[in-house]
């Protein structure tokens, strides 16, 4: 079985686990919350960091994410990919906090800088490897864009289609593809 078979089915395992514990919640499983939550509350952090929010104003706003996900149950039913639905949820709420703050600046906001540390790839790496590849991520994304940035973090970190990231980031699929794939590029050219 090929690399992209493997990790499409892994894909429709994780979004069918989803819909089960999705549903179970929707039909007054407290259980089915707590582990939505235990499941996407890391991965939501790891999110927001990029947008360089503080930890607490962060960790505040993923609580806001879930009360008003717990509080809008009826909304819930439709969703057919929970992952997305919360990163969505989260961005839209890290807008509104950025704007309540730039306010007074009278600033027309339309994209936050995403920043993705290489920390969050530690994962990835073995301990004695960390540091070197550390240094070149940094380097290597030193060189995109914020929004190549996130997108790279969406599609090779956080694994979303390019729909979900489209629809995230408020561009086409094909738009998406077209970003990631200059982002490559550029990373490659740069010596990755």
């Amino acid at each position: 079985m090929s690399t992209v078979n493997r990790d499409f089915d892994k894909r429709n395992v994780i979004v069918e686990e989803d819909q089960v514990l999705l549903t179970s919640f929707l039909k007054g499983d407290s259980d089915a919350f707590s582990i939505i939550y235990n499941k996407y509350i890391d991965e939501l952090f790891a999110y927001g960091v990029g947008f360089g929010f503080d930890r607490e104003t962060l960790k505040d706003a993923i609580q806001d994410v879930f009360v008003k996900f717990y509080i809008k149950k009826k909304q819930l039913k439709d969703i057919v990919e929970l992952k997305y639905y919360l990163f969505r949820m989260l961005k839209n709420h890290l807008f509104d906090i950025h704007r309540s703050i730039k306010r007074e600046v009278k600033e027309e906001i339309t994209d936050l800088p995403f920043l993705i540390e290489p920390s969050i790839l530690d994962e990835l790496v073995a301990i004695e490897e960390k540091l070197a590849f550390e240094s070149e991520m940094e380097t290597l994304l030193g060189v995109l864009t914020d929004r190549q940035r996130e997108a790279v973090y969406l599609r090779f970190i956080q694994e979303m289609g390019y729909e979900e990231i489209g629809e995230l980031m408020e561009m086409t699929a094909p738009a998406v593809r077209k970003l990631v794939g200059r982002a490559m590029k550029r990373m490659r050219d740069k010596g990755m």
